[in-house]
């Protein structure tokens, strides 16, 4: 969606109550000028009713429209992929000390063409074979990512012992996960990172 309109309707959405342009702007976090303009294009399309009350215009959603319901879902669509990782890793049988989204598809900047960038905390663990049953989980987890989102899944994999060398040496990408990260199964990251420190 264009910048500004998923903010717009993500608001619109969340009520029934018509509001000022300026509300609207306001809650969704852009210009006055920008919300005004997105407005009057859904209301263009019968998306957004406008009442005029003096020099006010209050607009509202229009959820009898019949593409009401797909751009609700379209606006949410952010929620539902974080809702499906989550999921997705529950369903692990080698269970993770931590598991979080971050990178462009955290911060809501990413495109088609991004991939989801996942960090995976995975306990030290001795045993030859458990790289590969790892491997082998990631894998066909990545398989049911790309199939949900058309995203790749980019696993970013490390061990306690690897997270005390990156906190030591003050790796910049701890920062970007502490800034960006999202979590999505486990302990939390924090807890981790100070136990590293």
């Amino acid at each position: 969606m264009p910048p500004g309109t998923e903010a717009v309707l993500r608001v619109l959405g969340g009520t029934d109550a018509p509001m000022g342009i300026r509300e609207v702007a306001r809650v969704a976090g852009v210009s006055a000028n920008r919300a005004s303009q997105v407005l009057s294009e859904l209301a263009d399309h019968g998306l957004v009713l406008v009442e005029e009350h003096g020099s006010a215009r209050l607009c509202r959603l229009n959820r009898a429209h019949l593409a009401a319901d797909a751009l609700l879902a379209l606006v949410d669509l952010r929620g539902r992929l974080i809702e499906f990782l989550r999921s997705e890793t529950a369903r692990w049988a080698h269970r993770p000390l931590h598991v979080s989204l971050f990178g462009s598809a955290a911060r809501g900047d990413g495109d088609t063409t991004s991939d989801l960038d996942l960090l995976v905390i995975r306990p030290d663990t001795p045993r030859d074979d458990d790289d590969d049953n790892w491997d082998e989980q990631l894998f066909a987890s990545g398989e049911r990512v790309v199939a949900a989102t058309g995203n790749r899944a980019a696993w970013f994999v490390t061990t306690p012992a690897d997270l005390r060398r990156a906190v030591d040496a003050g790796e910049p990408v701890i920062g970007e996960w502490r800034r960006d990260g999202i979590h999505l199964a486990g302990r939390r990251l924090e807890a981790l990172l100070r136990e590293a420190a």
